[in-house]
């Protein structure tokens, strides 16, 4: 059986910026290459969405994230 493979991180601009590409391609390029980017624009979306459920920001009283470490 294969290990499982560790999650990395990646950053919500970074997903941002591929959901951006992707709805522009989809828009902007004849039918072939349009469904492809239609379906990446839609898999960078789930991803952006998803990085928020599993890790949502901090509330009011800790306005640097779940993630700050402390001096």
């Amino acid at each position: 059986m294969i290990p499982p493979v560790p999650p990395i991180a990646v950053s919500r601009p970074l997903l941002f910026g591929l959901l951006a590409a992707g709805a522009i391609v989809a828009v902007a390029a004849p039918q072939p290459t349009s469904s492809f980017a239609a379906g990446f624009a839609a898999g960078a979306g789930s991803v952006f969405v998803l990085s928020f459920v599993r890790t949502p920001r901090g509330g009011p009283e800790d306005p640097a994230g779940p993630d700050r470490e402390e001096p």
